[in-house]
């Protein structure tokens, strides 16, 4: 999973500038209160993504008829999945029909494309992309206290050319928008954090005098 654009506002809520990923190298930036972003929530909330309006097929279900029940039951799926991820940045709860967070993060959104491609193209021609599943969502996380947008950004992906053989990462011949959904939930919290890598850190070497 990929983010392929992102509109970030700034700690007093006067600003904010598009970024389209494809631009990044080109040196596309913004500066408005010193561009410092929001960070460290006390809390995150979760409200299951809508998912009415997107476009939903491919692999999904044994049969056609149940993949109304699929399509109902996928925001709840990536909720749970999102929960996981966030989790390891705050308290993370999901958010019932008529709860609303008093203070830290809501995080909500919406689902463009869940296709769960063609197990069977994968089986054939998944090296050359024939198959391929694909999700396409949009995040928006507020500040609650603030009442400000500070995070929204449009993410991208799917098991690509993937072929039969499964990974960790991917299904193979399983149904791929498990894995996609799991994909995505994770990008968002390496998106959200500083350092989830925790690159440059150390115990013991010290920098010389």
């Amino acid at each position: 999973m990929y983010v392929t654009k992102t509109d970030v506002a700034t700690p007093g809520g006067s600003g904010g500038a598009p970024i389209d990923a494809k631009d990044f190298d080109k040196g596309v930036h913004f500066v408005t209160n010193c561009g410092v972003g929001a960070s460290n929530p006390t809390a995150i909330y979760i409200r299951p993504f809508c998912i009415d309006t997107s476009r939903f097929e491919g692999d999904e279900a044994q049969k056609d008829g149940e993949m109304p029940i699929r399509k109902a039951i996928t925001p709840v799926e990536f909720a749970e999945d999102l929960k996981q991820q966030l989790e390891k940045i705050a308290p993370t709860r999901i958010l019932k029909d008529k709860e609303r967070p008093r203070y830290g993060w809501l995080v909500d959104g919406n689902f463009e494309v869940v296709d769960g491609g063609s197990p069977l193209g994968r089986f054939f021609l998944g090296n050359f992309g024939v198959g391929q599943s694909m999700l396409a969502l949009h995040v928006k996380v507020t500040d609650v206290d603030r009442g400000v947008v500070v995070y929204e950004f449009d993410m991208a992906g799917g098991s690509r050319f993937q072929g039969r053989h499964g990974t960790v990462r991917a299904s193979g011949l399983g149904r791929a928008s498990h894995f996609d959904l799991e994909n995505a939930a994770e990008r968002v919290y390496l998106t959200l954090t500083p350092n989830p890598y925790h690159y440059g850190e150390r115990s013991s070497v010290s920098l010389p005098e």
